[in-house]
């Protein structure tokens, strides 16, 4: 089986244009490379990761499926060999297609800001299904947030739901797959019409043609915020929107603490830190209490990967020092991209940056070993990071 794609080139790619001194673009330092190598080589609270049995969905042809899926409106596990994930709360889904015996690996691809239903989008999905086919199957995509521009969805049978999410995502490499989603600022909150109980309640529909059913089982979004297991990678979706209150982190802190995982990946849609145009006025919202919410509930996890920003960009650990094992990644061009002010300055331990062109993360887990990688919407790679426990 295929794993990992050869890079053709290693330099820093175009679009590079606020990298920092504390870039590698050597490839050398730290197991970092930069080039154009070419990839074809429910409430509002938190949803639990622990599986329930109540409407599990049925397994078929999964030879030791090994897969635990529980709760209101579960789905079925097909094709899945031994994909070991761990799913309940409101709308706990399926995996179909993933087919993987190789225990100790775990395969994710990372988007944002996707809820264009434009072309870019499109391009961008083509080439997650190429990566996922090429590498024999992916586990899970996650979703960083703003899933529908510019205000949301307001039910469970908004016309959006097909141009911005299921049709970009109809492809061969996708197909099966779980989306796990959170919320951005366009989904929901003061800047949005969109009714965030609308994005859960769709988790929950059957699948099928007509009215109340949804056309595939993909999008997963249990609560605003939630936990989901893949093997020994452990996911924390957050709602970076509700931050006014302790619950979120009280809660989801409590659950990456308890954690036994070896890799423990939080995303949301807001960044922590960021050289993109958001630099501007993510302090505002941090001041108020996003910041320490966020913090409070990535420190001990490995990585915290958001969106909002719509670029690439990956930032070294010890960025946040009372969180010195945190790395920071935003991958926020599933859709578009936007250039930042020229006031805005490259991040101190930013070891990658690109605002010229649309694309995505992928993420293959192997044991106590990561390796990360940025690809644009032509297939292009353009970063590669590996990061050993």
């Amino acid at each position: 089986m295929a794993l990992l794609l050869a890079l053709a080139a290693v330099s820093c790619g175009a679009g590079d244009s606020k990298m920092s001194p504390g870039g590698d673009p050597t490839g050398v330092g730290g197991g970092e490379s930069h080039g154009g190598g070419s990839a074809a080589e429910g409430r509002a609270g938190g949803g639990s990761a622990e599986a329930g049995g109540v409407g599990a969905g049925s397994v078929s042809g999964a030879a030791d499926a090994g897969i635990e899926v529980g709760g209101p409106g579960a789905g079925s596990v097909v094709g899945a060999a031994d994909a070991g994930i761990e799913i309940s709360g409101p709308g706990a889904g399926s995996v179909v297609g993933a087919a993987d015996t190789e225990l100790r690996v775990v395969r994710i691809i990372a988007i944002g800001d996707t809820g264009e239903g434009n072309l870019a989008q499109h391009q961008v999905a083509d080439r997650m299904s190429e990566k996922c086919i090429e590498v024999g199957g992916c586990h899970a995509v996650i979703m960083n947030g703003d899933n529908f521009y510019a205000h949301g969805v307001t039910d469970t049978s908004d016309a959006q739901w097909g141009p911005k999410f299921e049709q970009p995502y109809d492809r061969p490499g996708l197909n099966g797959l779980p989306f796990y989603a959170v919320l951005g600022n366009h989904d929901h909150g003061p800047s949005s019409s969109g009714v965030r109980q609308a994005q859960i309640d769709y988790s929950q529909l059957p699948v099928g043609g007509g009215q109340g059913k949804r056309v595939s089982d993909k999008w997963h979004m249990p609560a605003s915020y939630y936990d989901v297991r893949i093997r020994h990678v452990h996911l924390f979706g957050i709602d970076t929107i509700d931050f006014t209150s302790n619950d979120q982190a009280d809660d989801m802190s409590a659950r990456v603490a308890a954690s036994d995982a070896t890799w423990k990946i939080v995303f949301g849609h807001h960044p922590r830190y960021t050289s993109g145009d958001h630099f501007l006025d993510n302090d505002s919202f941090g001041s108020s209490g996003m910041y320490a919410m966020q913090r409070a509930i990535y420190c001990e996890a490995d990585m915290y990967m958001a969106g909002h920003d719509h670029n690439l960009e990956f930032i070294d650990k010890g960025r946040d020092p009372g969180c010195p094992n945190t790395y920071f990644a935003i991958s926020g061009a599933g859709s578009k991209t936007r250039a930042a002010s020229a006031a805005v300055p490259a991040d101190p331990r930013q070891l990658f940056y690109t605002d010229a062109i649309e694309g995505f993360a992928y993420l293959r887990f192997e044991g106590d070993s990561l390796r990360f990688e940025f690809i644009d919407k032509l297939g292009a790679v353009l970063y590669v990071k590996e990061i050993t426990r």
